[in-house]
């Protein structure tokens, strides 16, 4: 696989990318944030209150009512049936558990009574056995074996609500970067190549919408709308951000269209949407994409503040701002609440900037 993709490659795209793996801190911080990429995305693997795995002999219900089987001269039996189960990463009703008198699966108990009867019930957990959202009696308790990074105010587990948080941090980043490239790169080029009324209206528009401070924005629209809706963040921060990358796009576009091979595809019977995308775009995209781990770590960052700031998203939505909030609060007695997130944030946005800068040395054209 790795040697189809190298001969995909162009030579100069080969050198780049051999530039790229080249440095130290390209490895370390591609290292570190694909370690907390994956632990994050896959975080009911490590972090739930709920068994990863459950193999139980599970009564048989047919209408809720448990299906007996009567054994000639004895008394009737429930008919059981060895089911797998997967309560971690998927919504069971009490139903499939055989149950009758509940409305939840309270698995501890369900568990111990299932080994107090010896019914060979077999459950395996993940390594820390709480969710972001659950309550204990442990309230403002520091890091033990129970609570590896304590509790918060509330009796919750800090490092489930950490491991969750990172992972909607880097969705809002990631969705964030996803959308405002889309939309930048398209006005941008369109801009750059077409240039005339199209050209000057958005500039101006441009100007009038780099003036808006964009923390005030989210913070009167979330007011007024009185929602702090995770993809109402997203889109007032996309419908900003992408500014800058129009500008980038823009300024590349201007320095290739007039070039002889442009010039020379249209005198050849191509069409402008031929140039754009087949020349234009591939040599003014490079640059621009160079921006990317930047553009996601500012959207990690905007997150972060807007949460510490208490306008971001809606309780009880773990995250990295609220956790830094409670330690800010806190900081006299329960200091773990602040360092843990603080750590992580570090961590994190360090080894995006790392990949930034290295992306930065191995693509540019001086460098190459």
């Amino acid at each position: 696989m790795l040697n189809f993709i190298n001969n995909r490659l162009s030579p100069m795209s080969r050198r780049r990318w051999k530039i790229f793996f080249g440095q130290k801190r390209a490895v370390l911080g591609l290292v570190v944030f694909l370690f907390m990429l994956i632990v994050s995305l896959t975080a009911e693997l490590w972090s739930h209150h709920y068994p990863l795995l459950v193999v139980r002999n599970t009564p048989v219900l047919v209408d809720g009512d448990v299906v007996m089987s009567s054994a000639a001269g004895g008394e009737p039996k429930e008919v059981r049936e060895w089911r797998v189960f997967f309560p971690a990463l998927v919504n069971y009703s009490v139903s499939d558990f055989g149950i009758t008198d509940a409305f939840i699966v309270d698995f501890p108990e369900l568990l111990a009574a299932d080994e107090a009867e010896s019914r060979g019930t077999v459950a395996i957990f993940p390594i820390n056995r709480w969710d972001p959202y659950i309550q204990s009696t442990d309230v403002m308790v520091g890091p033990s074996s129970i609570h590896w990074m304590g509790t918060d105010s509330l009796g919750r587990d800090v490092t489930a609500r950490l491991i969750y948080g990172i992972r909607v941090s880097l969705c809002f980043g990631l969705l964030m970067w996803s959308g405002a490239y889309f939309i930048g790169v398209l006005i941008g080029i369109t801009q750059g190549y077409f240039a005339g009324v199209f050209d000057f209206v958005a500039e101006r528009l441009k100007e009038l919408a780099e003036i808006i401070p964009i923390l005030m924005l989210i913070i009167l629209i979330n007011g007024v709308t009185r929602s702090q809706s995770f993809f109402l963040t997203l889109a007032i921060v996309i419908a900003l951000f992408w500014i800058s990358i129009s500008s980038q796009m823009r300024a590349q576009v201007l320095a290739l269209r007039k070039r002889e091979f442009t010039e020379a595809v249209i005198a050849l019977g191509g069409t402008h949407w031929r140039v754009i995308f087949k020349h234009i775009l591939p040599n003014a995209i490079t640059p621009v994409l160079t921006l990317t781990p930047f553009a996601i770590s500012a959207g990690i960052s905007t997150l972060a503040v807007l949460d510490y700031l208490g306008f971001g998203l809606s309780p009880p939505t773990p995250s990295i701002g609220e956790l830094l909030l409670q330690g800010r609060t806190y900081i006299t007695n329960a200091v773990w609440l602040l360092i843990a997130p603080t750590t992580a944030m570090i961590l994190l946005l360090i080894s995006i900037n790392m990949l930034g800068e290295a992306l930065r040395t191995a693509f540019d054209p001086r460098a190459s």
